[in-house]
């Protein structure tokens, strides 16, 4: 005999899965993240960065003028 299920434990059933699922931008963020940190260059100049940050050598740039007068 075959088994009835009614649309509400459908929904219940769909809404667990969906619990569990990510979107795709949360996806394409996970994936960003790992490419960053498999590539050792650009995870020693994050590493440098933070220290730089710590250490306060930082500027606030304010503008695309602020920003052009740096380089």
């Amino acid at each position: 005999m075959a088994q009835t299920i009614s649309i509400e434990q459908v929904y219940e059933e769909l809404k667990k899965i969906e619990e569990r699922m990510i979107t795709k931008k949360e996806l394409e963020s996970l994936i960003e993240t790992i490419e960053i940190l498999n590539n050792p260059d650009t995870t020693r100049q994050v590493v440098e960065s933070e220290e730089d940050i710590k250490k306060g050598k930082v500027k606030l740039i304010k503008s695309a003028e602020d920003l052009l007068d740096e380089l």
